[in-house]
């Protein structure tokens, strides 16, 4: 009778497993055919970009490569808007399968990417709606985990403390600056081409702003010492802070949810963050510009 009662049990697993691998089959299936209209669009932009890089590749005249320059910058935002529209689908589709783990992974996708950066709230909704199993499963656990880093680090927390040793191997703390300075983290690297591309705009802030109160920490995510330092003294840019991810042993990059390079966090005096940028471009540098305008024009 007990060898009966086993032997139901496993078929009725068996049963309930196969049922549930079908569903997620379906859902995948779902996703692919939601996805098909964004990615015929997305697709389009790219070959237009691979165009545009073809011909500044080739292009002599500076008034022209400047031309095409921009063109792409309206291409990325095109992709960009294409990809945010992608986003409101897939939070549709994640409240509508509240019991899936292909919907989870859906939107997990998207939590740490520059076009999710406004959607916290959002995110935070759409997490919720799922049943307990899909959110206490490990891939539930790490968007939780995530959706924490996400909620310290957007404009209007009180940005993450550090206390950390700079390239000179002295104590650089953000409460060094509480109540004096506006502050510029800047994540990157020596071997990312958009983080150098963008030094030359930087020291042009800095020029400006300095001593207005404004400063700015540079953060290396470089694994190289000598690397980061000879592009500091190559770019000319020893006149701000330094700090190396690698010599402190520290997590700050995880703490401001920092998932790629270039990454820029702007704290006012009050220790808040109220601007936050990921990835280069002419769009991220003119915001930062035009914030940074209206705060010491109107101080």
């Amino acid at each position: 009778m007990k060898k009966i009662n086993l032997l139901f049990l496993l078929f009725t697993f068996f049963v309930n497993f196969l049922g549930f691998a079908q569903d997620e089959a379906a859902v995948e299936k779902e996703i692919l055919e939601l996805h098909k209209p964004t990615k015929k669009v997305h697709d389009s932009i790219v070959k237009l970009q691979k165009e545009v890089y073809s011909k500044i590749a080739i292009e002599k005249d500076s008034i022209l490569k400047n031309q095409l320059n921009l063109r792409l910058d309206e291409l990325e935002n095109a992709k960009d808007q294409n990809d945010i529209e992608e986003l409101k689908l897939d939070f549709v589709f994640a409240e509508n399968h509240p019991n899936s783990y292909h919907a989870l992974q859906l939107i997990r996708l998207h939590v740490s990417r520059f076009i999710g950066m406004n959607f916290y709230d959002t995110f935070v909704e759409v997490f919720e709606n799922f049943t307990p199993e899909i959110r206490n499963s490990e891939k539930g656990q790490e968007m939780s985990e995530k959706l924490k880093y996400f909620k310290q680090s957007k404009v209007g927390s009180p940005a993450p403390y550090f206390n950390l040793k700079d390239i000179d191997n002295k104590d650089i703390s953000l409460a060094d600056f509480k109540n004096k300075q506006y502050v510029l983290i800047d994540f990157w690297a020596s071997w990312c081409a958009p983080c150098r591309e963008e030094l030359p705009y930087i020291r042009e802030l800095y020029k400006n702003y300095k001593s207005l109160g404004f400063e700015i920490i540079s953060i290396t995510k470089d694994e190289k010492s000598d690397a980061w330092k000879k592009a500091i003294e190559k770019d000319k840019i020893e006149s701000w802070k330094h700090i190396s991810i690698l010599e402190n042993n520290s997590s700050i990059d995880k703490d401001y949810f920092v998932s790629g390079i270039p990454h820029k966090v702007l704290i006012d005096k009050n220790g808040i963050i109220i601007g936050k940028w990921k990835g280069g471009g002419e769009n991220n540098k003119h915001d930062l510009q035009k914030l940074l305008k209206s705060i010491f024009e109107a101080e």
